[in-house]
This record gives C-alpha cells, sequence and structure tokens, in this order.
C-alpha cells in the first residue's frame, strides 16, 4: 500500500509543468558542497545524522546571519569558523565598529580569502532582526514549510521475508520489504519551529501504523526565554562527557574540529530511536548566566528476562538485561521487546560567561523503572547495572589572543571519572596547531555522550590518550594537515584481555589550486593489540598494524561536469600471521548546468580486500537529509547512479539506484538478512516539497 501511493504520486507529478529556478539550483549546490566538505571531518566508518547540519546551512542561506550582531552560538552553527576566527571577529568589531562588507573580514586575525568565500553565502553585515514588528500574520506569510516523503527498497529478498519452516511456514519479518519516511517541518526565521516525522522500517508490520513517530515545537529569542522546547529535542553540553544527546563528530585529520561545540537545545527530526531526548526543556538568559533544564520521559525497547535475584525481581518478575538501541521491529522478537522499559531522565547546566570565556556546570540523572543487569564478563565488569544514573561535570572554553582553550571534567555516581582538556592555537596566519588530552576511567558510566574517544564515543570509559596536530598553509594552494595520538587501555577490552595500547598517525597533503581542482595524499598507520589464540583456553595479546593509503582527484573537465576519482590501499600485518591487504577505487561523475532541471550523480568502484579487517570506507551522496560512510568489503564492484528533477520551485524528485556485485561469495550476510546470491541492490526515491 505504502509503495503504491508512492508510485500513483510519482505518475500524478509526472503530467505537472515545471520550470527550473536557477536560484534554487544554485542554493542547493552551494549547501552540498559545504556538507561534502564538513563531511570530511568524520573519522572513518561513522554513520552519522546531517539532518541538523543541513538544517542549519539552509536556513542560514535564505536567512544570513548578520556578523555584527550574531551571538557566538549562532556563528558556531555554521561550523565553518573556529572559536578563535569569533573571537577575533568580536575583538575586530569592538575596535573599529560594525563591518560595512563581508571582505573587511580580510583585515581580521585568522581570516584568509578563503574562509571568506566558504561563509560569504550564509552571513551578511546588515540583517533586520528576528521577531521585530512579529504578528500572526508574518507567521502565516513568511513562515515556511518542507514536506519530505521517502521510499527504499532493496530488491533481492532477505531470509526474513522466505516462509520459514521453524515457523509455521510464515515469514520471519512481520511487514513487507518497504522503507517509509515522512517529514514535515514548519519554520518561522528561526524563532518558531515545529515539525513531525514518520518513519517504517524494512520488514516491520504496519499493522499497528509506522513504528517511530518524533514531534517536536521550539522557540528561540534573544530575551529572558531564550530557548522553549517541547517534544522530542536534543541536549549538548560541554565536551560530551555528562550530557550529549545526539550524534557528534569524530577524530579526523581536520584536527581543527576536534573541539565539540555543544548547541545546548535544538529540536529533533531525525529517525534514530535511541539519541532523542522526549519532554521538555528551557534555557533562560539573565546578565552573564544561562540556566537549561531539561526532563525526558520515553520508553525503550529492551530484552527482560526472569531472574532468581528475590532482590531484583519486580511485579512479574522480570528484569531487563539489554537496552536495544537499533530501532528495529520486524521479528516477533524484535517487537516483543519494544516499549519493554521506561526512561526517565532530567538535569540542568547553568553557563557563566565572563569576556570570551564560558564555564558550566551540568548535572544529569536517568532512571529505570526496572532494574538493569547486562551479561557481565571480565573485560566489561564496569558496565552500567541498576536502576538509577547520575552524572556531573564542569566544562569551560574560552579564547586567550590566538589560543582556544576547552575542557570537561564529569563523574558519574558509582565513582568513575571522566576528563578531557584541550588546546587550539593559531601560531601564524598559515600554522594552527591542537593538543589535546583525555582521560576515561574503566567505570566510567554515562547513559548520553558524545565524547572524542578512539574507543566508543557514546559510552567513554577505559581510555587514556594525548593528540597533537597541526594544519599548515604551505602556500597558496598546498596545505598540510597531520596527528599524532598516543592511547592507553588501563584495563582489558573487547579485543584484547590485557591492558593494551594504541597509536594512530596520520597526515594529508592538500593542494587545491581553485574551487573546481583538488588533488591530495592521505597516510594513515595504527598500531594495537588482540588476543591471538594459543588454544582455547590460554589467550594472550598480539602486535598489529594498519596501514591506509590513498589519492583522491577532483576536477572539471567541463563548467557543467565534475568527476571524483581516488584509489586506495590497505595492509593488515598481525603478529604469527598473514598480512592482509585490501584496494578499492571508483570514479565519481557529477553532472549539473544551470537553467537544465535535471542533475545527474553516477559511481563505479571496484574493490579486492581479503578480510574485514582491511574494510575501507568511503563517503556516498544519497538523497537529501540522508548521507552514509560505507564499509568496502570483499570482493567485487560497486555502483550507484542518482537522479535529481526540479519538477517546479518547490517540488524537486530524486531517484538513487545501487548495487554491490560480489565475486567472492554465493550468499550474503546471515541469518534473517541473508541473501542468497552475489548481488544486493536496492533503490530510493524521495519526494521533496517546499511551500
Amino acid at each position: 500500500m505504502l509503495r503504491s501511493s508512492f508510485l500513483f504520486t510519482f505518475l500524478l507529478i509526472s503530467f505537472s509543468a515545471f520550470s527550473q529556478s536557477t536560484e534554487e539550483a544554485e542554493k542547493q549546490q552551494i549547501i552540498e558542497q559545504r556538507i561534502e566538505e564538513i563531511a570530511q571531518s568524520l573519522g572513518d566508518g561513522d554513520e552519522l545524522d546531517y539532518t541538523n547540519l543541513l538544517e542549519d546551512l539552509t536556513y542560514y542561506f535564505e536567512h544570513p546571519l548578520d556578523l555584527n550582531t550574531s551571538s557566538e552560538e549562532e556563528l558556531r552553527d555554521l561550523n565553518l569558523i573556529s572559536d578563535i576566527q569569533i573571537a577575533s571577529l568580536q575583538r575586530h568589531i569592538q575596535k573599529y565598529g560594525p563591518l560595512k562588507s563581508i571582505f573587511e573580514l580580510q583585515a581580521v586575525s585568522g581570516f584568509s580569502l578563503q574562509t571568506i568565500r566558504l561563509i560569504q553565502p550564509f552571513v551578511t553585515v546588515d540583517a533586520p532582526s528576528f521577531l521585530t514588528g512579529f504578528s500572526w500574520a508574518d507567521l502565516a506569510k513568511e513562515g515556511k514549510s518542507t514536506l519530505f516523503m521517502r521510499y527504499r527498497r532493496e530488491l533481492q529478498q532477505r531470509a526474513g521475508f522466505i516462509p520459514d519452516p521453524e515457523n509455521n511456514n510464515q515469514p520471519n519479518f512481520l511487514g513487507s520489504p518497504d522503507y517509509g519516511y515522512v517529514r514535515y517541518r514548519f519554520d518561522y526565521k528561526k524563532n518558531i519551529r515545529a515539525g513531525l516525522t514518520v518513519e517504517k522500517d524494512a520488514g516491520e508490520s504496519l499493522q499497528n501504523g509506522p513504528d517511530f513517530y518524533s514531534g517536536h515545537l521550539f522557540f528561540t529569542d534573544k530575551k529572558w526565554l531564550k530557548t522553549l522546547a517541547i517534544g522530542d529535542y536534543q541536549a549538548q553540553f560541554g565536551q560530551g562527557l555528562t550530557m550529549w544527546s545526539g550524534l557528534g563528530f569524530g577524530k579526523s585529520v581536520y584536527v581543527l574540529n576536534v573541539k565539540k561545540n555543544a548547541q545546548v537545545l535544538r529540536p529533533y527530526s531525525s529517525v534514530n530511536e535511541a539519541t532523542y531526548m522526549r519532554g521538555a526543556a528551557a534555557t533562560l538568559k539573565k546578565g552573564k548566566f544561562e540556566l537549561t533544564t531539561f526532563f525526558s520521559r520515553k520508553k525503550l525497547t529492551a530484552n527482560l528476562v526472569e531472574t532468581t535475584d528475590s532482590t531484583l525481581v519486580e511485579d512479574d518478575g522480570l528484569i531487563a538485561s539489554s537496552i536495544n538501541l537499533g530501532g528495529l521491529h520486524r521479528t516477533a522478537a524484535e517487537l516483543e521487546d519494544k516499549n519493554k522499559i521506561t526512561e526517565q531522565s532530567f538535569g540542568g547546566h547553568l553557563q557563566y560567561k565572563q569576556g570570551t570565556f564560558n564555564f558550566g556546570i551540568t548535572a544529569a540523572h536517568a532512571a529505570y523503572n526496572r532494574e538493569l543487569t547486562p551479561n557481565i564478563s571480565l573485560y566489561n565488569q564496569f558496565r552500567f547495572n541498576g536502576k538509577e544514573l547520575s552524572n556531573v561535570g564542569f566544562d569551560y572554553q574560552g579564547v586567550i589572543r590566538n589560543a582556544n582553550v576547552f575542557g570537561e571534567v564529569a563523574h558519574s555516581s558509582n565513582g568513575g571519572l571522566a576528563m578531557i582538556h584541550g588546546l587550539i592555537a593559531s601560531l601564524h596566519p598559515r600554522l594552527s596547531a591542537v593538543a589535546l588530552y583525555r582521560y576515561y576511567s574503566p567505570d566510567y558510566q554515562v547513559r548520553y555522550a558524545a565524547a572524542f574517544a578512539e574507543g566508543s564515543p557514546i559510552s567513554p570509559n577505559n581510555e587514556s590518550g594525548l593528540m597533537i596536530g597541526i594544519e599548515a598553509q604551505l602556500a597558496k594552494a598546498w596545505t598540510l594537515r597531520a596527528y599524532a595520538d598516543q592511547v592507553l587501555y588501563p584495563w582489558l577490552t573487547s579485543s584484547a584481555s590485557a591492558p593494551s595500547h594504541f597509536a594512530d598517525y596520520r597526515a594529508q597533503l592538500n593542494y587545491k589550486p581553485d574551487k573546481k581542482h583538488e588533488i591530495y595524499v592521505h597516510y594513515r598507520v595504527r598500531f594495537d593489540s588482540q588476543d591471538g589464540a594459543i588454544n582455547e583456553a590460554i589467550d594472550y595479546t598480539v602486535d598489529r598494524k594498519r596501514q591506509n593509503f590513498r589519492l583522491h582527484a577532483v576536477y572539471a573537465p567541463h563548467p557543467n561536469l565534475q568527476l571524483k576519482t581516488r584509489a586506495e590501499w590497505a595492509i593488515v600485518d598481525t603478529e604469527n600471521a598473514a598480512r592482509e591487504q585490501g584496494f578499492m577505487m571508483y570514479q565519481d561523475l557529477g553532472w549539473k548546468k544551470q537553467g537544465v532541471p535535471v542533475s545527474f550523480t553516477f559511481r563505479y568502484a571496484i574493490m579486492y580486500i581479503q578480510d574485514w579487517n582491511a574494510r575501507i570506507y568511503a563517503y556516498e551522496n544519497d538523497v537529501l537529509y540522508r548521507f552514509s560512510i560505507l564499509p568496502y568489503y570483499g570482493k567485487g564492484s560497486r555502483a550507484y547512479a542518482m537522479v535529481s528533477w526540479d519538477i517546479r520551485r518547490g517540488m524537486e524528485l530524486q531517484v538513487r539506484y545501487g548495487q554491490w556485485i560480489y565475486t567472492d561469495r554465493t550468499t550474503i550476510s546471515s541469518g534473517n538478512s541473508a541473501i542468497s546470491g552475489n548481488q544486493l541492490s536496492d533503490i530510493i526515491a524521495q519526494l521533496h516539497f517546499s511551500f
């Protein structure tokens, strides 16, 4: 039924008259370029939600920030300039008065012409105030609505959709292979925002409606009530150690992005079913103080088991052995676990601002209606178990001349300690450096986190490390970025049955003579330890060395055509084991012509990767609001093609087809996800309306 409605909609719009908006196409191209540039700051393998970033850049393109009056938080929302640059801008305005032109930024310390061009579409020097002369008529007239409808389906049949003799000849998956997504958003400037999101995953049943609903109402202002959130929202404070709902950027060769810029409160409009808050929150402002309070209550998917421990038994004799954060409810067992545990979270953040420094204190508490008793092994014996968990943290950040210092110290109610301290310094107009130290004790526990870590950012523990990096503008077109990260694991890990170490070195040399052409060379080497078994009863740690070498080129042989070529090698050497190797190469082609309503993107990749340890990650373009970095593994090829059609102003259709072809297997995946054959392909269609 869902698939039919999408096809019917496509047939209807195919008869519509259309015209291409040059301005709309140019806006989309600029925003996509900025997002792709920021996307490269992600750590390998991260699949992050770009929804917030895309929303911010789209908004600021249509409502440019006034550089003379914008707050630090608004400037950070761009994700395109650093705190040092923000502080330099504010000092310049205080000393010389308001900017009269954006190109006056060339006289501001830390702003190159490249940076100015990067932010130019999103800023101005004379923007009107937000709520001046507000009326309900303005709300109806100037408010903007956006509607997304997305459909996805894999063309091969997974085992879960095939009748199973052990399940009375019924499929294990309760629903159809169709994926459906609908999202509505209303914005009045950036002061009033409301939205509703509905999602149904492939394999989930529609018998009781879509599996996931999310809605929010959000208000922001510059007066005493700075922010009010009702419904689903995200709360982010400090450096992500004490309280940070939602996802954050990871470690990458873009070393100046190691600092997290907490956005305090923001509406939630994604479909991750675990990394959000549901309830209400507000930020109050008085002079140099800001107080944020939040409350959340939601149900989570959990696996319930019986227990014989009389001190843990609830009314029904069941306890929770684990919380499932995946969000899939396709089988009877997965559906049985849905909404089996209630989580209640509350807390607050008090911030004091003095000059260029911010100091904050965060307190967060999470409580559950059932006892959590996860399966404990030797390496994860410090994992949280119980019904209540509290965290308290102190964070700071500020600018001293050309240096940005930041950090956070956090404590969990079981006695665990976590801290992170960093420094980003502009040593020369062409040279910046970063140093970051973190220590997360093995017993630190936290429910919502997104910390800088080599291990899990959402559960930072058992890690002590120091990272040092540089970014140098060697010449007008040449840039060098590099870092070294040394890490100690004081306790056991899931892959090493003894305290171990980790070292990570990465360097990238870029040559970018103009906007349309770029080439870079990238090298990364990592050293770690893992278990090597003598026999089934005895483990010992062995050293492992992983290397990645990459060549990447972007070039435009024609004004309407952009090509991207990448070749990457991976080599894994493990003590007392055979070498594992991998090679991947792809060619991207993007075609877009001003005044033509259709654009086209295509990739073809080949891969020869012997083992999962030698996997190679690559970013892929996708339909609007859908981004991913996929692992390339095995032997075969990967291809995808996407067509975007601006049907008329405010209406866009995108269709994407992707396919994996493996030459080293006859079955893909396992269990209910198994596919008989060597091909996996899918099609995605998305309609986007703006009105």
